[in-house]
């Protein structure tokens, strides 16, 4: 019996792995959530595509 339950567990183990493995692979197709299907175009910007100077604008200004 016990065997039977090692044998469960490494299989289970195993496909975990695998599925990891190919959730990281290129074969892994996802829908792009941030951008419009029809027109490829962002939905909205990301808050960490701005520059260091903006940055350090917006961190400034909120400090006074």
């Amino acid at each position: 019996m016990a065997t039977l339950v090692v044998i469960a567990l490494v299989l289970l183990v195993l496909a975990a792995v695998m599925y990891t493995l190919f959730e990281l692979s290129p074969f892994a197709r996802h829908a792009d959530h941030y951008r419009n299907a029809q027109t490829g175009k962002r939905l909205w910007e990301s808050p960490h595509l701005e520059t260091r100077d903006e940055f350090e604008r917006r961190t400034h200004d909120s400090l006074n």
